[in-house]
């Protein structure tokens, strides 16, 4: 085509698609002297400035005479593949081999590029793409390809060419670029990082559990400490007292008068503080067998009440037991305890029975005795004096449980706890 600017030369699908309006601009070659023509400028007088002859030559005229083309010419000639000629790591120069290794923190990667164009080597153009990095092609009239600093990685350099206003080269030239990461890069340093932290992580673990476990130790030995010597001292004082005041009483002679009467409530009143010492000695001692079955436990704490008081106590197991966690067993069994205490002391019974029940979802812990019991108006004061019923429902909040008392004057007593299983199970 003949323009103002000069001759150019497009592609008739091109033109096509703009007529089309599938496409907004065209690839076009401007011709010049490189070209074989004598002059680039097309604009003077003549007129017509271009024609088509008969044999299908196009002439063309120009400032500096005319130019045609060949009409039995098959048109373009095609260009010659991409060859990558070499590349600028920082200050050193390689050849392009099948692989380049890159040292770790390259500031600068120079690819080089060129195709071989005998007729006019200024209408080469390139395409370049760097896979992993570049999202598309650069199309670009230069013979190099610029980078910098490139993350750690596997990249391939590809390179294409072909004549301006032509379709790109089928052979597109390549290269694998290998950029080696620093030590603090790789993989295996994270990987080594990992497993450091994971074993310090362990070995702090471990060192605070020997750190609980030493403190937990001291507590524990400090603990029966004070139980030893509250056993050896006080409880002792109070056996003390108890027997003076029974010594007392035995010589008052009456029972009825005011002396014997007040010997007898200070002996109740020494009865009631060991009642509240045993319960505190056994909070502070550390009982092993809190950590077995529950039903050992009980049987374990129930026999000696049983064979110092000469009273029948039957203890039975219903149900799948399953081993509570030790925080349950010490409640349950203090529970246990401190109703079977209170049976022998207050209901003088003949027979107490100690049912342990599991269920699916809950268990429950029931002592019943055959004693006198008392009546309804005087459960209350009962209640809150003797039978010591506020700490075992203190205990039994504490598993997230309940407990209620049975009773009627001349039918006993019963005791019934009931604990969640899931609860029981886990500790409380």
């Amino acid at each position: 085509m003949g323009t103002s600017r000069g001759i150019v030369r497009v592609q008739r699908q091109q033109l096509e698609e703009l007529a089309q309006q599938k496409r907004k601009t065209l690839d076009y070659v401007l011709l010049g002297k490189a070209d074989g023509m004598p002059s680039s400028e097309c604009v003077g007088i003549a007129q017509p400035p271009s024609t088509r002859m008969k044999d299908g030559s196009l002439w063309f005229a120009t400032a500096k005479g005319l130019a045609h083309t060949d009409p039995q010419g098959t048109g373009q000639p095609a260009a010659h593949p991409a060859q990558l000629t070499g590349a600028l790591m920082g200050n050193t120069s390689v050849e392009a081999t099948s692989k380049l290794e890159l040292s770790p923190g390259l500031e600068e990667l120079v690819f080089q590029f060129n195709s071989q164009n005998l007729a006019n080597p200024a209408q080469m153009e390139f395409r370049y793409k760097l896979d992993e990095y570049d999202r598309d092609w650069t199309v670009t009239r230069s013979r190099a390809a610029h980078y910098r600093k490139l993350s750690p990685g596997h990249y391939r350099f590809l390179a294409d060419a072909r004549n301006a206003g032509s379709a790109w080269n089928d052979k597109i030239a390549g290269i694998a670029v290998h950029q080696q990461p620093y030590f603090y890069q790789a993989w295996w340093f994270y990987a080594l990082l990992f497993a450091l932290t994971i074993a310090a992580a362990m070995r702090l673990f471990r060192w605070r559990l020997t750190r609980a476990k030493g403190e937990l130790g001291v507590v524990l030995e400090e603990r029966n400490r004070i139980a030893r010597e509250w056993h050896d001292t006080l409880m002792a004082g109070f056996a003390a007292i108890s027997w003076q005041m029974e010594t007392t009483a035995r010589l008052l002679g009456s029972e009825t008068s005011p002396a014997a009467k007040a010997c007898e409530l200070a002996r109740n009143m020494v009865r009631h503080c060991q009642t509240e010492a045993r319960r505190i000695l056994w909070d502070l001692r550390e009982n092993e067998e809190a950590t077995g079955p529950l039903s050992s436990a009980l049987s374990n704490a129930l026999t000696p009440l049983s064979a110092k008081e000469g009273v029948d106590m039957r203890l039975q197991v219903e149900g799948q037991e399953v081993a509570p966690a030790p925080g349950c067993v010490h409640h349950l069994v203090c529970i246990g305890q401190e109703a079977v205490t209170n049976a022998l002391r207050h209901a003088v019974p003949n027979i107490i029975s100690v049912h342990l029940q599991y269920h699916a979802e809950w268990l429950s812990l029931s002592v019943k005795d055959d004693g006198r019991g008392f009546r309804a108006s005087d459960k209350l004061a009962a209640l809150h004096g003797h039978f010591e019923i506020p700490v075992m429902e203190e205990r039994a909040r504490k598993l997230g449980g309940s407990l209620r008392v049975e009773t009627s004057a001349g039918n006993g007593i019963e005791i019934l706890v009931h604990v969640p299983f899931q609860i029981q199970v886990q500790g409380g």
